[in-house]
């Protein structure tokens, strides 16, 4: 390897660097709830199938069905994430 030059990073490692900032974004927007004035950030959208796809086919029942649940606080953490992944390489 040249100096200088990172090794890449699986598309796996990126993948979960991104849940893991997901996640911290939904618990930071959670936790602003309380102050009124960031109270912005908690503000959630939710994204997918509601009601879930059922498919009854007598012999098996199969039911498809998820839901993104996104704040403005989810950008946040997915940036500070990918900031504190970035200083631990």
């Amino acid at each position: 390897m040249r100096a200088g030059r990172r090794a890449r990073n699986p598309w796996w490692v990126l993948a979960i660097v991104v849940s893991l900032g997901a996640i911290l974004g939904i618990v930071i927007g959670e936790a602003l709830i309380g102050y009124p004035v960031l109270a912005f950030l908690s503000r959630d959208v939710h994204v997918g199938i509601d009601p879930p796809f059922t498919a009854d086919l007598k012999f098996l029942t199969v039911t498809l069905g998820f839901t993104f649940r996104l704040n403005l606080a989810v950008p946040i953490g997915v940036v500070l994430a990918a900031w504190i992944f970035r200083l631990l390489q």
